[in-house]
């Protein structure tokens, strides 16, 4: 059985390594037609750069808290820190838990993509374009998120006639035709 995080536990334990309480966690659903909505990120990484002697220390701990807690606050926290120590694949994994439990967030898929990006996959860049396919898909699938899972996904997103390079096509084929 799946257990929650008690209500302030997770926040105390971070501050006792960080000295910075988490902000609250906000996942960021397309329909918001937000950029981005969570704020970890940014913090962490700001703090990562003035604190990097101390950055091995919380990614320990965030490994301890994924297994207390595997919900998708704790995935993206490991996934963040995993991200600025530049372990591309651990940061991947937490962002796919994450993404398993919590497909709609648009955060997390962003974060994801950048992973596979830097690993030199070009799913990042197919998630970064067609996100909203990747995440309709995805919402529909619910299955666990791996690697051969993400080509399954690929294929369907690159079968799609929504998908954004060949919307972009029929828009600028007008004016592109040099016979008019």
């Amino acid at each position: 059985m799946q257990r929650r995080i008690q209500e302030g536990v997770l926040e105390e334990e971070f501050h006792a390594i960080a000295g910075w309480l988490l902000p609250p966690r906000v996942a960021n659903r397309l329909e918001e037609g937000l950029a981005r909505r969570d704020t970890v990120f940014q913090r962490l990484s700001l703090w990562a750069f003035d604190h990097p002697e101390a950055l091995p220390e919380l990614r320990r701990r965030a490994g301890e808290w994924v297994r207390r807690w595997p919900e998708p606050r704790t995935w993206e926290l490991s996934g963040y820190l995993e991200y600025l120590a530049r372990d591309w694949t651990g940061a991947a994994r937490a962002f796919m838990a994450s993404l398993e439990r919590e497909p709609e967030n648009l955060d997390a898929w962003v974060d994801l993509a950048f992973c596979l990006k830097h690993l030199g996959l070009a799913l990042g860049e197919s998630i970064l374009f067609d996100h909203d396919l990747w995440i309709r898909l995805q919402c529909q699938e619910r299955g666990p998120l791996t690697l051969a899972s993400l080509n399954r996904l690929h294929g369907r997103v690159q079968q799609s006639p929504d998908r954004l390079e060949l919307t972009l096509e029929r828009w600028a084929a007008p004016y592109l035709d040099t016979g008019s």
